[in-house]
């Protein structure tokens, strides 16, 4: 690996630490020590119900803190340790795992199991909520009337068109019984319920957050997002040398309007001689085309590579797109990693870069060529990250 992928690659690991829920909640308590104490309240038995991609990591990291009477767990497949679902039947947790992004028979045969258990839960007991990403397929109890099917084809519609969370979520709230606070219209109202969310979502508006099951709420705390995954970043890369430039934190475009921006960028950062990190973090969008693999991530990294080729200079470059949750598309890989080999190595194993691109073929291509960005579940859920780096010019 050169030096510029190994750094590139450690760069978006950080980010993904710094977003942990592990490094979240130890921040948060420290802010809020009544909160905290109250919670350890003795006299109330302490129920935990954690959704998403990040619910296992999020559960672990509440229950290193504050003592569990008994939890569930419900996230996207392989989400949870092998080994710890082996050991189920002597702990605490109830594991489950459904779907994502679209729900499956699953997502609501869950959903039911575990709103029959809660409501069980009264004045004599407290539930927390731990909510991330994900959460929007993985639980679901559909309006009467309204089949799994229908709300696949529903969902698989729009994923294709490339469309917001914002605009997808308010659709998958039409035909829901759980989103948009209706788990909590389900429970004892003399239950007390305190929710604590992951954002994914530009703005970390909390109706978007897994459709926002337990909101709106007085309980309701959002522990972290993207923005300490890019202060991370963006102070490591200038302790390493580099000039840094933070386009966005929001950033909210198209794969094809990204990688448009990234080689302005690029060419922008050549004039100077010295290293340049370019960083962006946001939720790009990516309508599919065809019936090619691959996610907007990766996508994006295979338009970056195809519009970087055709500058020569004596500057070697890496590029990286990656889902901080690891999971780009319906595809094991987190994103994808290119430089400024990686159209010729294309090339010269036989693929035609812009026919991929035009079947939405990204996986396929850059797995060949060894570009993909493969973390596996990482634990924590705050959008995309971007990172472009320069070396120095060559003397």
């Amino acid at each position: 690996m050169s030096s510029l992928r190994s750094e590139i690659q450690n760069l978006f690991q950080l980010g993904i630490s710094a977003a942990n829920p592990f490094h979240f909640f130890p921040e948060f308590w420290n802010k809020n020590p009544e909160l905290l104490q109250k919670l350890k309240d003795p006299n109330k038995n302490l129920y935990v119900f954690a959704l998403g991609k990040a619910a296992y990591s999020m559960a672990m990291a509440f229950h290193s803190d504050i003592k569990v009477k008994e939890g569930w767990i419900l996230t996207k497949y392989g989400h949870i340790p092998e080994k710890e679902k082996a050991k189920e039947s002597s702990t605490i947790w109830h594991f489950r795992e459904s779907a994502h992004p679209v729900p499956d028979a699953n997502s609501i045969q869950h959903a039911i199991e575990i709103v029959k258990e809660l409501k069980t839960l009264g004045e004599s007991d407290r539930l927390v909520v731990l909510l991330s990403g994900g959460g929007s397929s993985l639980f679901e109890i559909p309006m009467d009337g309204v089949t799994l099917q229908e709300l696949r084809e529903i969902q698989f519609s729009l994923l294709k068109k490339g469309i917001s969370i914002q605009e997808l979520n308010s659709e998958r709230k039409k035909y829901s019984q759980v989103k948009a606070g209706k788990l909590l219209n389900l429970l004892n109202e003399n239950l007390e319920v305190f929710t604590f969310a992951i954002s994914d979502v530009l703005g970390d508006d909390p109706n978007l957050i897994a459709s926002g099951p337990t909101y709106p709420s007085p309980n309701y705390f959002l522990l972290g997002n993207l923005t300490n995954s890019i202060e991370k970043i963006l102070y490591e890369a200038k302790s390493n040398g580099y000039s840094t430039k933070c386009l966005s934190f929001t950033w909210a475009e198209s794969s094809e309007n990204t990688s448009v921006l990234i080689e302005k960028e690029f060419l922008n950062a050549i004039e100077y001689p010295g290293k340049q990190m370019i960083l962006l973090g946001g939720e790009l969008v990516c309508p599919v085309n065809g019936n090619g693999k691959g996610g907007r991530n990766m996508e994006t990294a295979l338009r970056v590579s195809i519009l970087l080729e055709k500058y020569k200079t004596n500057r070697c470059w890496v590029f990286l797109s990656g889902g901080t949750d690891g999971t780009d598309g319906p595809t094991d890989s987190a994103g994808g990693v290119v430089d400024q080999d990686s159209y010729f190595m294309m090339i010269q194993k036989g693929w035609d870069p812009l026919k991929e691109l035009s079947n939405s073929n990204s996986y396929p291509i850059l797995k060949d060529i060894g570009s993909t960005l493969d973390t596996g579940p990482t634990g924590t859920n705050v959008n995309d990250i971007l990172i472009l780096l320069i070396g120095e010019t060559e003397t």
